[in-house]
């Protein structure tokens, strides 16, 4: 299925290669929900290149993060791993998903100094967001995308790294400085929980993972959406969905007992409604109605945004508008798609009339959408 990830030495020892790149062949798996595990047996790293920095520093920059996002700054305040968030708009909507890490390092430390990790598309709409919002506040912020490398690790190695495992110089769960022997010295790190199997999200100064991998970051990618994770700016489209709708809530990336912050109102009230009708979810693209559950790595792009439309069929069906393509990587995608829809499809397989999806390829050729829920959703019966 994928390019072996090692090559043979001289001697017949293994030997790491330089970047492995994905393979033309095409993954097939018996159910969809088996690709959520179809990367995660080996030891990788991609760096992200997509993504920036914006350092927030200053007496007043836990406070200040406090009231710009949707998650809770005092879990990280006082050092340790970053954690998975997003900024708002006043009325609730999206207008970026981040990282926020603090910085575990200073002579002074614990000291309020933090890095936020966004989609480079909209770093520059963010660092005017938070230059906007500043008002008096205590705080500096500078764009220090360029002194940064944002790095992916994955595999049954990377599980080591963190936790009661103490050898070999790493630290146990709850220390602050994340050191190993695998990863030399990433002070910045977050443990990824946006899905099972994620890994380890670093932020360094260079080529630290030493002993993973290296992979494209169109693998890194492909890996994300078969989990259903969404990520930048194709996935959160600024000003259209609400924190839910990207399963935030399913990702560890709200806190619905904080304070006060931008956008909060619409967020709380859509959490004690209880009531979501889209959310973001995998999807495959095919040119068969019937297609097997194949991804292929090299299929053309579907352009995010593209409208998901039914099929039309016998049946009576509401007229409103199935969801839209998000992020893409050869023929596999995420799609905000409304849960009616996404459930009706599923259920088909055990005898209802049948259901099917289409939208645009970029040559504007129709072709089939076949959406599934993550294995790893609670139950939301």
């Amino acid at each position: 299925m994928l390019r072996s990830l090692y090559r043979l030495g001289k001697h017949g020892a293994v030997l790491p290669q330089a970047q492995r790149y994905l393979s033309t062949q095409p993954i097939r798996v018996d159910k969809p929900t088996d690709f959520e595990t179809i990367f995660d047996n080996k030891d990788c790293k991609a760096l992200i290149e997509d993504r920036g920095i914006l350092e927030v520093s200053g007496p007043d920059s836990t406070e200040f993060l406090q009231g710009m996002h949707c998650n809770h700054m005092p879990l990280i305040s006082q050092g340790g791993p970053g954690m998975l968030t997003a900024f708002l708009t006043p009325q609730g909507r999206i207008i970026a998903d981040a990282f926020v890490y603090p910085k575990n390092m200073g002579v002074n430390f614990p000291h309020p100094a933090y890095l936020v990790e966004v989609d480079k598309r909209v770093i520059a709409y963010i660092h005017k967001l938070l230059q906007f919002y500043k008002l008096r506040a205590q705080v500096e912020i500078r764009d220090a995308s360029e002194e940064h490398q944002i790095w992916s690790i994955w595999g049954p190695r990377s599980r080591q790294l963190v936790g009661s495992y103490c050898a070999g110089g790493r630290v146990p769960r709850g220390g602050m400085v994340f050191k190993s022997d695998e990863v030399k010295q990433a002070q910045v790190w977050a443990v990824d929980n946006r899905a099972p199997g994620m890994g380890l999200r670093l932020v360094t100064q260079g080529d630290e993972a030493d002993a993973f991998s290296r992979v494209s970051l169109q693998e890194y990618h492909l890996r994300r959406i078969l989990k259903g994770v969404g990520e930048g700016a194709d996935d959160f489209v600024r000003n259209v969905a609400v924190p839910l709708e990207c399963n935030l809530d399913f990702m560890q990336g709200v806190h619905f007992s904080k304070g006060c912050y931008v956008g909060q109102e619409l967020t709380i009230r859509t959490h004690h409604r209880g009531v979501v009708r889209k959310r973001l979810v995998p999807v495959l693209f095919s040119a068969n109605k019937h297609a097997v559950p194949e991804v292929h790595p090299q299929a053309a792009r579907v352009p995010p945004l593209s409208e998901v439309r039914r099929v039309a069929c016998s049946q009576r069906v509401r007229k409103v508008t199935p969801g839209r393509v998000g992020s893409s990587v050869g023929n596999a995608g995420l799609a905000l798609m409304r849960l009616e829809h996404v459930e009706a499809f599923v259920a088909q397989r055990d005898g209802a009339e049948e259901i099917a999806f289409q939208t645009s390829a970029a040559d504007g050729k129709p072709i089939y959408v076949s959406p599934w829920s993550p294995s790893w959703w609670p139950n939301i019966d």
